[in-house]
């Protein structure tokens, strides 16, 4: 059976019950793995039970009904399952029904055809238009970041661990805030500061990578204007970590997450030490935090459990829900744009940019389009607000390595690129 999951780095608890806010990431995995244990055994109705589990712990992630519907086929429950599909069929879902064999007592059905139609309509292109080319030797390309005073676009690799610049299609290196070893990550731009923020960590797919420095991680700044490094910090707590998403606040605060700990920290304006705005492992895999409208919001996407919501100083996450076509696990890259956000997705989708009208305070998503949608955009990761809308970083090359870093066979050459979107 088709599953849409990612393996990440969670604290694990035995029972099964409903999750706490803290507890979504464990009763995720635990429910992922009683789901597994019970296909295996072909028992059927415990299958059903733990994706219920599932579910009730990434409430974002429509796309776990896909094995829903894949289960009920199975069963031999025609009507369940394309009760289950229906809704999914204009997710945009990266899946192909018509080559998935746990559908197939489904094909006979007057439904299938049409509904097959709908899923690949869900997944056509929505064309990008010209990109502006990133120097392909950094590899493997994270993060951007514009300074609207002088026009120079910054961005990070997590291969060389280095921060290019580039103005008018020029490019050089500017910085190499990592260690040997770790790659260069997140990049957060405070333009009435002149700073510039640098997540960095060591990962398999970073040059040098050593095993012994593993989960080691550090939030750079650098002075804008001459590219002097003017502080470095570590996380609060023993690792791991990897701090991976920043965002900078109009007063100047700094929150960054952190993917291993499954936390967002805080640096105040003018702070020395990072401070955690929820427990760790309240999230399974947090991304790029974003204000809502209201400002007083906090966005947390995770990965894996979709789209959450929190008050700015800390709190509490609480699922955003939307209509019922929208996944919002998956995100990587979260921006704020007028009325709402604009979100970078991968893998559980197909690799799009997508924009979400959000009410005042962030808790909801009242509607929701495709702003581009493509092959060639190969692995989008980050967008940032522009003066003309956004622009989005596209093909990364994070597909071209496996998990160990090593590159994976017959990977085609690196093309990263920067995507210009219109928002009006």
């Amino acid at each position: 059976m088709r599953t849409l999951l990612v393996l990440v780095a969670v604290v694990l608890r035995a029972d099964g019950g409903s999750p706490s806010p803290a507890g979504r990431p464990a009763a995720y995995a635990a429910a992922r793995r009683a789901f597994a244990r019970a296909i295996g055994a072909g028992a059927l109705d415990e299958a059903r039970e733990a994706l219920g589990r599932r579910r009730a712990a990434a409430p974002g992630r429509i796309d776990v009904q896909y094995d829903l519907a894949c289960l009920e086929a199975r069963a031999g429950r025609t009507d369940r399952a394309f009760e289950v599909l229906t809704p999914l069929a204009s997710a945009g879902l990266a899946v192909d029904l018509s080559e998935d064999p746990d559908l197939r007592p489904l094909r006979t059905d007057a439904r299938w055809t049409p509904l097959v139609e709908r899923f690949a309509a869900g997944r056509s292109p929505v064309r990008p238009g010209p990109t502006r080319a990133i120097p392909p030797e950094l590899g493997l390309v994270e993060d951007l970041a514009e300074d609207a005073r002088t026009g120079a676009v910054f961005v990070s690799s997590v291969r060389t661990g280095q921060v290019w610049r580039g103005v008018g299609g020029a490019w050089r290196a500017w910085a190499h805030p990592a260690p040997a070893g770790s790659g260069a990550f997140a990049l957060g731009l405070d333009a009435r500061r002149r700073v510039l923020h640098v997540s960095v960590g060591a990962v398999p797919q970073a040059e040098g990578f050593r095993t012994t420095d593993e989960g080691r991680s550090a939030l750079v700044t650098y002075r804008l204007d001459d590219a002097t490094e003017i502080a470095r910090r570590e996380p609060p707590a023993d690792g791991p970590h990897l701090l991976g998403d920043i965002t900078v606040t109009s007063d100047g605060a700094v929150l960054v997450s952190d993917a291993l700990a499954g936390t967002v920290y805080r640096l105040a304006p003018d702070g020395g030490v990072l401070e955690p705005l929820v427990p760790a492992h309240t999230f399974a895999s947090p991304q790029t935090p974003a204000l809502a409208p209201d400002g007083r919001t906090l966005l947390v996407p995770d990965w894996t459990l979709g789209l959450f919501a929190m008050p700015v100083g800390g709190g509490v996450p609480e699922p955003v829900l939307g209509p019922g076509d929208l996944v919002t696990g998956g995100i990587d890259g979260l921006t704020a744009a007028p009325g709402g956000v604009v979100a970078v997705q991968n893998g559980i989708v197909q690799p799009r940019v997508v924009r979400l009208w959000l009410t005042p305070d962030g808790r909801r998503v009242t509607r929701w389009t495709v702003l581009s949608r493509a092959p060639e955009l190969g692995d989008p990761t980050h967008a940032v607000a522009t003066r003309r809308g956004v622009l989005a970083l596209v093909d990364s090359g994070w597909g071209r390595f496996a998990d160990d870093g090593t590159l994976r066979p017959g990977a085609p050459p690196a093309h990263p690129a920067l995507l210009p979107l219109d928002l009006h």
